[in-house]
């Protein structure tokens, strides 16, 4: 049974995760960060002890590895022979040297400090070394989710892409249309409802059969006349590509 964790970071999902897992009795003992501020601030929350330095490190259970995927695997090289995890959704889990006992606890989920999330609504994929060590994740799981799978690294590779398509992209969209409506001095709340609408049909059916608009009709003179109101060359880039893409889609 998992009883002490540790984190490596102390950023957003570190920090999610430390504060959830010490709300349901599970001993938080390090923050491991090399920003001091937000690793004493998170210490403090879970009454942990911060260091700075990994080789600083307590006895404990496991260690969470929750920093960007490119310092994994010199991270990784750098901790004891216990229980490792990361929790990114791009990253294998063969990028964790050196460990007997290793997995990945990947939330699909956008993390941030200070906003409330419901975690029995957030999948949560899993993945471990040997069978034993993903009876411990799952069980120490379980103490703030049931919304648990198990998912290979090449299936998570691609679920993590997915999630980036329709979640950054698309608020990168929102901000392609934000700043437009801005620049005419046009507020974005008459967008909202609309916004929210297409997300709910999305969650109830194919996203393909809710696909309308000028593209989806191939109605080329008011693509033309939208293409002319972009002022910003990248954004009207972006217009054209998923435009001909939706075009050359429902031509099959």
């Amino acid at each position: 049974m998992i009883k002490k964790i540790s984190f490596i970071g102390s950023g957003n999902v570190a920090s999610v995760f430390a504060e959830k897992f010490s709300s349901v009795n599970i001993d938080v003992i390090n923050i491991i960060s090399r920003n001091q501020k937000t690793g004493k601030e998170l210490a403090q929350k879970v009454n942990a002890k911060y260091y700075k330095s990994i080789r600083k490190l307590d006895e404990c259970d496991m260690i969470f590895i929750c920093t960007n995927d490119d310092n994994i695997v010199k991270i990784s090289e750098e901790l004891p022979d216990v229980l490792v995890a990361h929790t990114s959704g791009n990253t294998s889990i063969s990028s964790i040297k050196g460990k007997k006992r290793k997995a990945v606890i990947y939330p699909i989920q956008s993390l941030s400090k200070n906003e409330k999330v419901s975690f029995n609504e957030i999948p949560f994929c899993i993945e471990a070394s040997d069978l034993e060590t993903k009876a411990k994740i799952h069980e120490l799981l379980s103490k703030i989710s049931k919304n648990i799978h198990t998912i290979n690294s090449s299936e998570r590779k691609l679920i993590h892409m997915s999630a980036v398509i329709v979640s950054n992209f698309s608020n990168f969209c929102y901000i392609m249309g934000y700043e437009i409506l801005k620049e005419k001095n046009i507020s974005f709340d008459l967008l909202k409802p609309l916004i929210q609408h297409t997300a709910e049909k999305n969650l109830n059916r194919e996203p393909k059969k809710n696909l309308t608009g000028p593209a989806a009709r191939k109605d080329f003179k008011t693509i033309k006349e939208h293409l002319a109101l972009i002022d910003n060359k990248n954004y009207k880039k972006i217009y054209k590509i998923i435009s001909k893409t939706i075009i050359d889609k429902y031509e099959k």
